[in-house]
């Protein structure tokens, strides 16, 4: 009896010693206080401190947020903070006086707003404090307004038939959508740390195979394996201000039975769970392009001849090519999207992704978008809160994710209304998603969320 009892005390010592590794000392969990440096970009605004930041920490494993504001120093300071893991997003608007008495230069817009983040921060009783750098966000006219990859109902619906994004010029002038490039971007989909991977469990792109670009390949680039592109001379294809292009994977009518490319009828048994995309601006139709390399036709990939098709600029390099043979968004929302304009796109370099050692024929490419190039981009999140993935968007361009409740539920991410102009609405666009989205309970093609 004395053994059993002098086994359990030495099991219960381990696990306390256990505890005591993982978060600092400390019994029981007990709560701390954690602050966060904020600086602006050192490069550009000289380093300075951030005053009045706004700053939310979230717990990897429970979701629960914390908020707190710098103080003239830049320092934001939380008490009582459970130990854990944490993404921190920081977020500072600056009006253009602001911006010119403190860096001494005028801003090109009448707000500017900056951004930053850090991923997977540990908090505990002997790591109280990190530092985040702010970047002014890149503010373009056009902006991506709502992804609509969640799909509908497996069963009842069209499954990822009927997925779409919208783009809107939220400028006071025509905007050309000609030569417009949409990518798809391409990362780790898990935090899971490696040899090749950055602190946040994304892929560390420096070590690619024949990369030169050191640091820069991560925080000057970003990789994606599907490009598609707007066709058009220059002036075909006006956005007017306060008005939208839809690209749709497949710019049918998903609400009617139909007839997919192997002959085999599909019926929708609730057309209103799903949108009627017939009326699409464009659509992403790669028959044309699978039958170039020898390959079939996706069965559900049905074109609309009146509608126009993306060029497809990029689905892997020649002899490489990626796999999916739609525009197929990841209905969980692990997925990244950006705009970009590029005079000399077919010059853009591609390299295969940090984790291949020996490029063979299974090996796959991806093509990497200077981020001075972007107009915008969004960083999805998959909804699942054990599952999260690791951002592939620098803070400047996207601080955080959005994401819908579920996969295959007909919710889209819409960008909020920030206020209407004669009758023109302009949309929020601090380049923070978990700011500027919200969901929209049923996709809705060329609507708004309020």
């Amino acid at each position: 009896m004395k053994n059993i009892i002098l086994l359990f005390a030495i099991a219960v010592t381990l696990f306390s010693c256990t505890i005591n590794d993982d978060f600092g000392g400390g019994t029981n969990l007990q709560p701390v206080t954690f602050t966060v440096n904020l600086k602006y970009d050192k490069e550009q605004y000289n380093g300075l401190e951030v005053n009045t930041g706004n700053v939310v920490l979230t717990n990897t494993n429970t979701g629960d947020s914390y908020t707190a504001t710098s103080t003239a120093a830049g320092i934001a300071s939380f008490a009582n903070i459970l130990p854990g893991t944490y993404n921190v997003t920081a977020t500072k608007a600056v009006t253009s006086e602001e911006f010119f008495n403190l860096f001494q230069f005028a801003p090109t817009t009448a707000t500017v707003t900056f951004n930053g983040s850090q991923e997977k921060i540990i908090v505990n009783a002997n790591i109280a404090t990190t530092n985040v750098e702010l970047k002014a966000a890149r503010i373009g006219d056009l902006v991506i307004k709502q992804i609509y990859y969640a799909g509908s109902h497996a069963s009842q619906g069209a499954v990822f038939r009927d997925q779409f994004i919208e783009i809107y010029n939220n400028s006071n002038e025509v905007i050309y959508a000609d030569g417009l490039y949409l990518g798809q971007l391409y990362g780790k989909i898990n935090i899971t740390q490696s040899a090749v991977t950055l602190a946040n469990g994304q892929y560390d792109w420096s070590k690619s195979i024949g990369m030169t670009a050191g640091a820069d390949a991560n925080t000057k680039n970003v990789y994606a394996d599907y490009v598609m592109r707007i066709p058009g001379t220059g002036m075909q294809y006006p956005i007017k201000p306060g008005e939208s292009i839809v690209i749709a994977q497949t710019a049918i009518n998903h609400k009617s039975p139909l007839v997919d490319n192997t002959g085999i009828p599909l019926s929708v048994k609730n057309p209103d769970l799903t949108v009627d995309l017939s009326a699409a601006d464009f659509e992403v139709y790669l028959g044309d392009y699978l039958l170039s390399k020898g390959k079939d036709v996706f069965r559900y990939d049905i074109q609309n001849p009146a509608v126009k098709d993306l060029e497809i600029a990029y689905w892997g390099r020649a002899g490489y090519d990626s796999g999916n043979q739609d525009f197929l968004m990841d209905n969980p929302g692990r997925d990244s999207f950006v705009i970009f304009r590029a005079d000399n796109f077919d010059k853009l370099l591609d390299y295969s992704d940090p984790s291949i050692t020996v490029i063979d024929s299974k090996a796959k490419f991806f093509v990497q978008i200077p981020t001075k190039d972007i107009i915008d981009g969004v960083d999805l999140q998959n909804f699942n809160p054990s599952a999260q993935r690791p951002k592939m968007l620098p803070s400047e361009i996207d601080a955080s994710f959005t994401n819908c409740d579920a996969a295959y539920n007909s919710q889209s991410v819409i960008r909020k209304t920030k206020s209407i102009v004669n009758g023109r609405r302009i949309l929020e666009d601090t380049n923070n998603s978990a700011s500027d989205f919200v969901k929209l309970a049923m996709a809705n093609p060329k609507g708004f969320a309020n």
